[in-house]
C-alpha cells in the first residue's frame, strides 16, 4: 500500500472522486413540452389521451425512419416486445430457441413463458456475443428460432450467423435493447432478423420514460400480426375492423402496448439519439486516448464489421500482471467514486433458477472467460472532462498499486 495521497480508497486514503457522478437527466424541458402538448391535444379536442393515437404513430414512424425503413409497434417493456416477437413468428409448440450466452433475463423468460425450450449458447473468444460457429455448435435437431443480443452496443456477426439460420430455417430475433443506433457493416442492427426489439426503459440510449420497447421488423404481415399481438388479438388490418367488437379479434393475446404520454417522451429523445451515440463516443474515446501506456487496463476493440452504440464501456485486465485479483482491482476501482460493475452477472448459464426450467444450459465458457478479465465502466454522455480525468486518474492510480 503506497503512502500519502497514493492510498487506495479502499485501503483507507482519500477517493479521487468523492461526490457522485453526473446524473445523466435524460428527461429534460423537451420531453417536459412533449408531455404538455399531449395534454394540450386532449384538452382542446375534448377527448383523454389513450394509446394507439397520433402521438405513436409519430413516433414508431421516426423511428423507422431512424432504421431507414421498417415498421414498428411501441409495447410495455423490452421484455414484453421480446414476448411479442415470439409469438408473432409462430413456432412449434415445444421447439428450442437459442438464445444468446450473456443478456438480460428479459431476453431469456419470454421463451420459458410460451412452452418453448431454452437453449443457451457460448460467445465467441474475447466477447460477450454469440459466434457464428458458438451458434452453429448450439443448433439442435428442434431448433426453430434464435435470440441474438448485441450486447453493451456492440453488433453480432449477423452475415455468417443469417446464412446459418436461413440455411436451416431458423427464425431469428434481434434483441437490440443495448445497441440503438449500432452499425453492423453500415446498416443499423434490428435490420438483419425476422423481428428486433429494442427496450426504451430509462437507462437506454434513447428512451420512454420509465419502462417500454419497439418491436421492428421489415415484414409488413409480421408487422400486424405485431399489432395484434401486442392488442388483444385486435384486427387493425381488417377493413370490417371494429373496436367495440371484441369478438372479431383473430386470437387471444395480451394487451402490451404503450401509452401515449410515452410515445410522445420517445419521439423526443429519439430526436437525439444519434447526438447521444456520438457524445459517447467521443467520451470512451477520451477515456481510451487516456489510459494508453496502462500495464493492465486495455480497451476492449471492437469488431471491424461494428460501429457501436456505446451502452457501457469494456476493458480487458491483464489478470497476469495484477497482484490481486481481477475483482480486488475492479472494486478498487469503484471505491475511488467511480461507477463500474466489476464483475458482469448476465452470463445466461450461470443462472441457477433457469437451470430449473431447461435441461438445454450449456456451459458458455468463452464468455464466463471473457467476464473474468473484464469490467464494464459505468457512463452516460452527461459526463465531462472532470469525470474522464477522474477515471484516468483512477485507474492510474490504482494500477500503481496494484500491478506487479
Amino acid at each position: 500500500v503506497m503512502t500519502g495521497d497514493g492510498i487506495l480508497a479502499i485501503h483507507g486514503g482519500p477517493k479521487v472522486r468523492d461526490k457522485p457522478m453526473p446524473s445523466r437527466r435524460l428527461f429534460g424541458a423537451s420531453e417536459l413540452e412533449a408531455v404538455g402538448e399531449v395534454f394540450r391535444d386532449s384538452w382542446d379536442c375534448g377527448v383523454d389521451f389513450g394509446y394507439q393515437g397520433k402521438y405513436e404513430k409519430r413516433y414508431t414512424d421516426k423511428f423507422c425512419e431512424f432504421q431507414n425503413g421498417g415498421y414498428a409497434d411501441a409495447v410495455s417493456s423490452g421484455t414484453a416486445g421480446i414476448f411479442v416477437a415470439l409469438k408473432a413468428l409462430d413456432l412449434e409448440a415445444g421447439s428450442d430457441v437459442l438464445v444468446s450466452p450473456v443478456t438480460d433475463p428479459g431476453g431469456v423468460t419470454p421463451v420459458i413463458e410460451q412452452g418453448l425450450n431454452v437453449v443457451t449458447t457460448d460467445a465467441r473468444r474475447g466477447s460477450y456475443n454469440v459466434g457464428p460457429s458458438e451458434f452453429e455448435k448450439a443448433i439442435t435437431s428442434s431448433t426453430s428460432a434464435a435470440i441474438i443480443t448485441h450486447l453493451g452496443g456492440h453488433a453480432v456477426d449477423m452475415d455468417p450467423i443469417m446464412a446459418i439460420a436461413n440455411s436451416r430455417g431458423i427464425k431469428v430475433i434481434e434483441d437490440c435493447s443495448q445497441a440503438h443506433g449500432t452499425l453492423y457493416r453500415g446498416n443499423k442492427v434490428g435490420c438483419f432478423g425476422d423481428v428486433a426489439v429494442f427496450s426504451t426503459m430509462y437507462r437506454k440510449a434513447h428512451a420512454t420514460g420509465g419502462c417500454g420497447g419497439i418491436v421492428f421488423t421489415r415484414n409488413e404481415d409480421c408487422y400486424w400480426r405485431i399489432r395484434a399481438l401486442a392488442d388483444r388479438g385486435k384486427p387493425f388490418n381488417s377493413n370490417s375492423f371494429d373496436s367495440n367488437d371484441p369478438g372479431s379479434s383473430y386470437f387471444s393475446a395480451m394487451n402490451l402496448q404503450l401509452d401515449e404520454l410515452s410515445c410522445a417522451i420517445g419521439y423526443s429523445t429519439l430526436s437525439r439519439l444519434q447526438e447521444t451515440i456520438d457524445r459517447r463516443r467521443s467520451i470512451a474515446e477520451q477515456i481510451h486516448h487516456g489510459l494508453r501506456g496502462m500495464k493492465a487496463v486495455l480497451p476492449y476493440n471492437c469488431q471491424v464489421f461494428c460501429d457501436p452504440s456505446l451502452y457501457f464501456l469494456t476493458f480487458l485486465v491483464d489478470v497476469n500482471a495484477l497482484k490481486v485479483s481481477k475483482t480486488e482491482f475492479a472494486l478498487a476501482i469503484a471505491e475511488e467514486g467511480i461507477a463500474i460493475n466489476p464483475n458482469y452477472r448476465y452470463v445466461v448459464s450461470e443462472w441457477k433458477w433457469l437451470r430449473q426450467c431447461t435441461s438445454n444450459v450449456n456451459a458458455s465458457p468463452n464468455a464466463t472467460s471473457f467476464r473474468d478479465d473484464a469490467f464494464n465502466l459505468l457512463f452516460t454522455e452527461a459526463y465531462g472532462d472532470e469525470e474522464v480525468n477522474d477515471i484516468i486518474t483512477t485507474i492510474s492510480k490504482v494500477e500503481s498499486v496494484m500491478v506487479r
